[in-house]
């Protein structure tokens, strides 16, 4: 009689253990794809953001080569007004004033343009710092991905061996 009321108990722990093995398989499958789904949602996210930081990369070389070129303009326009100065300074007071004037109107925008350009400096390295920030928080994320599947691989694996071993005491 206990006997039977074993094999009885073995019987019922057996179902119960390989239904209870199928529902954490089924919901393992359910929950790996959302796994990768999620996965492949920051992968897009981050490469969109990649590109749209490229483009404004790009924007802000041309930028900073177009405010170069009048950089360089206004140089060339100083190195003029004093060679003017200097052919014209015997009978031009006048325009030498005006000169004057017209000078420190140029070195102020230069000035202003030398400020510029740190401004644009700084906001790249403060960009490309964010960029750094994000390329190693989204790594971190995909490795964290990456050991997630991995452990529940390795318990996939575990409960394969367990069945394996339940089938092999058959």
């Amino acid at each position: 009689m206990l006997k039977k009321f074993f094999i009885s108990l073995l019987w019922v722990l057996l179902f119960a253990g390989l239904g209870a093995m199928y529902y954490y398989q089924t919901t393992f499958d359910s929950r790996l794809k959302d796994t990768n789904a999620r996965a492949k949602s920051i992968e897009d996210k981050y490469q969109v953001y990649s590109d749209d930081l490229h483009d404004f990369d790009v924007r802000l070389i041309g930028h900073r080569k177009h405010i170069n070129q009048n950089s360089q303009r206004f140089f060339g326009l100083n190195e003029d007004l004093e060679d003017f100065r200097e052919e014209h300074s015997s009978d031009m007071f006048y325009v030498n004033a005006r000169i004057d004037s017209l000078g420190s109107i140029v070195e102020s925008n230069l000035l202003a343009l030398r400020n510029r350009i740190d401004d644009v400096d700084r906001k790249v390295s403060t960009l490309r710092r964010t960029v750094t920030q994000n390329n190693v928080r989204a790594t971190q994320q995909i490795q964290d991905l990456s050991r997630e599947i991995q452990k529940l691989q390795t318990e996939v694996a575990e409960l394969d061996s367990i069945k394996q071993n339940k089938r092999g005491f058959r």
